[in-house]
């Protein structure tokens, strides 16, 4: 049921994501893009935080209640430190990429880096003194109701009073400020938030010793989430400068572009990347984690040929634009290696292992993404290739070193190479049968509906040739 609901929340937030493409329109939101993805870098740092093992361990409320209000404290200050940040990376920005007036956009988005991680630990807080599994859904909540606040405010923003477009940027923000708010409300009107519930005298512990531990603990996880994060903000901004300075693009096509790919396209991505996560926890636990990450990438490579196929199609039912399946499929490419990043880190327990395979990935797309993307220039080829093909090597590098310390680990004596011979043979089947598919049905991406009907005919040919696969 939990898994179901979580299911809900993303689609919902993917949702909100195609909505925004309709209300938005012609208007540019790279602005926002760009502000966002430097937003999920500070967000990111955050994300092991969390009171669940620690309070498990302490049994008065009255310290419980003294390490929250601790940590709120310590999140405050990082805050405020990210808020400064913002600032000064916004006035970078202004120089580098030319953009004028960009100043309030950067510090509303550095004022909301404190509310998500607050209501995060607020809804486990309240959860664990409460004994009530229900505030945890507060996050989900908080994020409906973000999305829903965006999509309202964008829709008075760009369509109804056509307001000033830096304005318009900075006040899609107000969702978060106003989410967290209508959260507050809402728990004081169910019963009143009260922290201070229990006068009884506090455990003797340590507290700076509590909160640095439970600041310590699986940060690395955090910090992972942050470079992965920080690969498509340097992205952002190196394409933005190449291709507006070196290649002389139009400043409309370069927005227009990057928006696309590193927020529509990456969102789609995103959400099945999620779905396939989620498939592969539901893997026997008995199982070897080999043999997961071995499932994982059968699954995601299929998913990605199907989608890599008929990403005309969906580019025509979601954009109503078949011509920007290109973005679409780059990134497609681009997530195959998300999800082995990002499942291969999960069975890591190596710190030190993880801290050098992270600073490598880093340098690596640093140092590719100009040569990349000016090689792909000089063979003829869309820029973005050089720009995805350096954040693949920067992932695929510690994909390798952390299969390998996880294949050292590993007692199973299977033999994967010749397993992933037979996927990759299975799949280029599978994309050579949808290949021929189209000179029997041809593509109709003019008509909408024939473009829903096509799209449902290659679905439904995947799922086919997939169980008889299975069946063998």
């Amino acid at each position: 049921m939990k898994e179901k609901r979580l299911v809900i929340f993303r689609t919902i937030d993917l949702l909100g994501i195609i909505l925004l493409y309709y209300i938005t329109g012609s208007k540019s939101i790279f602005l926002y893009v760009l502000s966002i993805s430097l937003y999920n870098v500070f967000v990111s740092s955050f994300n092991h935080i969390s009171l669940k093992e620690r309070f498990s361990k302490i049994n008065s409320k009255k310290t419980k209640e003294k390490i929250f209000k601790y940590l709120l404290l310590i999140i405050g200050i990082i805050a405020c430190l990210f808020l400064l940040l913002s600032i000064l990376i916004s006035d970078l920005i202004s120089v580098f990429l030319k953009l004028d007036n960009i100043l309030p956009i950067f510090i509303i988005m550095g004022i909301c880096t404190f509310i998500k991680p607050f209501i995060h630990l607020l809804s486990e807080y309240l959860g664990d003194i409460h004994h009530n599994s229900n505030y945890y859904l507060l996050e989900n909540i908080y994020q409906v109701i973000d999305n829903v606040l965006l999509l309202i405010i964008a829709l008075f923003c760009f369509l109804i009073f056509k307001l000033d477009h830096i304005l318009s940027i900075s006040l899609l923000y107000l969702s978060k400020i106003l989410g967290g708010i209508i959260i507050l409300v809402i728990l004081y009107m169910y019963h009143g938030i009260k922290l201070n519930i229990d006068h009884s005298s506090a455990d003797n512990l340590n507290y700076k010793k509590e909160v640095k531990a439970i600041l310590k603990h699986n940060s690395y996880r955090s910090l992972i989430e942050v470079i992965k994060n920080s690969y498509y903000y340097i992205s952002l901004v190196i394409l933005y400068v190449i291709l507006s300075k070196n290649y002389h693009y139009q400043i409309n096509d370069i927005e227009r572009i990057l928006t696309f790919t590193y927020f529509y396209a990456l969102g789609i991505i995103d959400y099945l990347i999620y779905l396939a996560k989620m498939i592969s926890h539901k893997l026997p636990k008995e199982i070897s984690v080999i043999s997961k990450l071995y499932q994982s990438f059968k699954m995601i490579l299929t998913i990605m040929i199907i989608l890599g196929i008929i990403s005309p199609l969906i580019c025509k039912i979601i954009f109503l634009d078949p011509s920007k399946s290109i973005y679409l499929v780059m990134v497609n490419v681009m997530g195959i290696f998300i999800l082995l990043y990002d499942i291969t880190y999960e069975y890591i327990s190596n710190k030190r292992l993880i801290y050098i395979s992270l600073i490598i990935g880093l340098i690596i797309k640093i140092v590719t993404i100009i040569p990349m993307i000016n090689a792909f220039y000089r063979m003829g080829y869309n820029l973005l290739y050089g720009d995805i093909l350096s954040t693949i090597m920067a992932m695929f590098l510690p994909i390798i070193i952390n299969y390998i310390y996880i294949r050292t680990g590993d007692k199973s004596e299977e033999k994967y190479f010749e397993k992933i011979l037979n996927v990759l043979y299975e799949n280029i089947i599978l994309a050579i049968i949808l290949i021929l598919v189209q000179f029997v049905i041809p593509y109709d991406t003019d008509n909408y509906f024939a473009a829903i009907g096509l799209t449902i005919i290659y679905l439904l040919i995947g799922i086919i040739y997939i169980k008889l696969k299975n069946k063998k």
